[in-house]
């Protein structure tokens, strides 16, 4: 009996000291809770209200890091509102049947957060940190919240844990209802702030576009009111405001007429010299009258505009710098345009007149080798060329009727044996829906449809182009198929920029400067068509354009060509040429066609010899840069003297206004170097059928 009295005595000092232990604890606890409220309240900013929270916290729970979310309904995503993880995007977390239950109040303890839904879309980083969890929620006025201890350590977070949580439910309710409303005035203080620079930022902008001064004067002109007593360093001590304009009696006299008037008038402006300053004042006012209708005089403002007339007239300098330096680089092009052709027509000619020359077949193969790389040399330079003129805005068309379909069969036929080469089909479908003549640039057409359909022919290798040609309302429409390379979608929008290539291996692979298709998309741009390119890698493009359609502006018949006959009798010929290389190249070339061929070292040799002998010659070609006289001033002194034989310029400048200038010094041609035999052939037979009807 003793020994059971014994042993309760014993349960009952257990239970004792039990209750004194979770005495003690609350009251550790409690004062915790106070101590965390204490702070809280003396906190600054939402971010030293989380730290108290967690302060007090880490004394019964161990954890790494911790995440406190909100929303505001029900129906919204969780987001971070206070986190010591900062490096980490996990903004925003949906909500699943796990943090339900942490909001509707439980306390969870998670051992595997991976495996929990609302943790499985978040990054790798974040899962690293957080091997075990704590959750629980609350209920806030503004929506619902959690907070999300983690630590590292698997396992980690015991059922003391969660009690000890549940425990400061009140004290996590108060912090989280704090920082939420110092987020939210924050965040009211931001829009607020926003709002206020936003308006000084306004009434700034409008008070710099207001006067410098206001200004009120009588009938007389005497002023009733003015604000300032300076304005752009003048001072304005007068009582009439006439006499301020004393000594510009122009601006005087314009300003009286105004106000005579009777009628607002707007930024009369008046220029005067401060301290050896130019400054501009610009004058606005109008009529002011009393109930009965009474002139009572004239209120308004005055502003300095000498940074605004400086900015002008700045622009005024930059803009004729640009065009003098736009000027410069025509010219410079020009000249080496010049410079360039002129040895490359030397190296054409006698590679024409070589490949004639009996030569075995190697030596034919390295010929034509030589030449398609002179060919892509002079493309070079006319694609250059024409880039400049257009950018200059010293471009023209140059429209006549043409046959449209004529021209895209044309190019065809020329391209067929490059497709033949590469085994690849070159279709092509016409609409007779299409006009048969209209009003354009026959050699602009051909450029652009050479440009399209030889890109299509150079980037496939298998398969086929078609070129299709319709009538689309009151535009003709070509489209360029091929089943080619393609181009990448992030390559299209950049393509016809200029010296762009959609890879650049492309440039390395299959040559070319990358301006074809710039060119080609100014042209139509000049002729208010537009192009546009469907393409995909590997499966082929097509190139598409819209042209509107002139129509013809003369009779049918009166468009057929007059077909040149073949060479039947030959002509005298006078060439004025300063290079010896290119005297050589022109008189092989010439002579191979039957010609007499006479030379003459410079303009003034050549004004001489038909001074001598005009009726001689029947044809005179006329270099254009040549020293002692150049070919331009020959020309001229040639038709004052009434010799009216042909004169075709031979030069290697090129350009269309080059042409226009030779024909205003009396030339009746002109024939491009490098000299290609086609051209001079179509030359020669024009002018041999002309010597004939004389």
């Amino acid at each position: 009996m003793i020994g059971f009295d014994s042993e309760k005595l014993q349960e009952t000092l257990l239970d004792l000291q039990r209750s004194q232990e979770r005495e003690n604890q609350l009251r550790i606890e409690n004062a915790a809770i106070l101590e965390g409220v204490s702070a809280m309240a003396g906190a600054n900013n939402k971010r030293q209200v989380f730290n108290s929270l967690l302060a007090v916290l880490r004394k019964f729970i161990a954890f790494d890091n911790a995440i406190v979310l909100t929303r505001d309904d029900e129906a919204s995503d969780l987001h971070v509102l206070m986190s010591t993880v900062t490096n980490l995007d996990f903004n925003y977390w949906q909500v699943g049947s796990t943090f339900n239950r942490c909001i509707n109040g439980e306390c969870i303890a998670l051992y595997s957060p991976k495996d929990v839904e609302e943790f499985k879309n978040k990054s790798h980083e974040l899962l690293t940190i957080c091997n075990s969890s704590l959750i629980t929620g609350v209920k806030i006025s503004s929506g619902d919240a959690m907070i999300i201890l983690m630590s590292s350590e698997k396992g980690h977070f015991t059922s003391s844990c969660r009690r000890v949580l549940n425990r400061f439910r009140p004290l996590l309710e108060r912090a989280i209802i704090d920082i939420d409303y110092r987020e939210r005035l924050q965040s009211l203080v931001t829009v607020r702030t926003q709002e206020l620079t936003y308006s000084q930022q306004r009434f700034k902008d409008f008070a710099r576009t207001v006067g410098d001064w206001f200004w009120e004067i009588d009938t007389d002109y005497n002023f009733s009111y003015i604000s300032a007593s300076h304005v752009a360093n003048h001072l304005i001590d007068k009582d009439n405001i006439m006499d301020i304009f004393d000594g510009h009696d122009d601006f005087k006299q314009q300003f009286c007429e105004q106000l005579q008037k009777d009628q607002s008038f707007e930024d009369l402006e008046w220029q005067l010299v401060i301290d050896g300053k130019e400054q501009w004042l610009s004058f606005s006012g109008t009529p002011y009258y009393n109930k009965r209708g009474l002139l009572l005089g004239y209120r308004g403002t005055a502003k300095n505009i000498s940074i605004r007339k400086k900015r002008l007239f700045d622009l005024q300098q930059a803009r004729q710098q640009a065009e003098s330096a736009n000027k410069a680089k025509s010219q410079f092009i020009a000249m080496m345009s010049h410079e360039i052709r002129t040895p490359l027509n030397a190296v054409l000619g006698l590679m024409d007149l070589l490949s004639s020359s009996g030569l075995e077949n190697e030596q034919q193969q390295w010929l034509g080798q030589m030449e398609q790389s002179a060919h892509l040399l002079l493309t070079i330079i006319n694609d250059i060329l024409d880039l400049s003129r257009i950018e200059s805005g010293s471009f023209e068309l140059f429209n006549s009727n043409i046959n449209f379909s004529d021209s895209i069969t044309l190019v065809k036929n020329q391209l067929q044996p490059e497709a033949n080469k590469k085994n690849i089909l070159l279709e092509c479908e016409i609409d007779e829906s299409i006009p048969e003549y209209i009003y354009a640039d026959k050699n602009r057409i051909i450029q652009i449809m050479f440009n399209l359909i030889g890109n299509a022919i150079k980037f496939t290798n298998v398969g086929s182009v078609k070129i299709v040609a319709t009538k689309v309302e009151n535009d003709i429409e070509v489209s360029v198929f091929d089943t080619g390379i393609g181009i990448a979608n992030d390559a299209l929008n950049s393509l016809f920029n200029p010296f762009h290539q959609a890879d650049g291996s492309i440039t390395r692979k299959y040559g070319g400067t990358g301006l074809g298709l710039t060119i080609s998309q100014l042209l139509i741009k000049k002729m208010k068509g537009n192009i546009s390119i469907k393409s995909e890698l590997g499966a082929g493009s097509c190139f598409t354009i819209r042209i509107p359609i002139q129509p013809a502006i003369i009779k049918k018949e009166q468009l057929i060509e007059i077909k040149p006959t073949k060479l039947t009798h030959s002509l005298n010929i006078l060439l004025a040429e300063d290079s010896p290389t290119n005297q050589l190249v022109a008189k092989l070339m010439l002579e191979r066609r039957g010609h007499k061929v006479t030379i003459t070292n410079h303009g003034e040799e050549a004004v001489l010899k038909l001074l001598q002998c005009h009726k001689l010659f029947d044809l005179v070609l006329m270099d254009i840069s040549m020293p002692v006289l150049d070919g331009l001033e020959a020309t001229k002194y040639i038709r004052k003297l009434n010799i009216d034989t042909p004169i075709v310029a031979l030069t290697a400048n090129a350009m269309q206004n080059d042409q226009i200038m030779y024909q205003q010094a009396g030339m009746n041609g002109f024939l491009a170097k490098p000299i290609r035999p086609e051209e001079l052939d179509k030359m020669l037979i024009k002018y041999q059928n002309q010597s004939m009807t004389h």
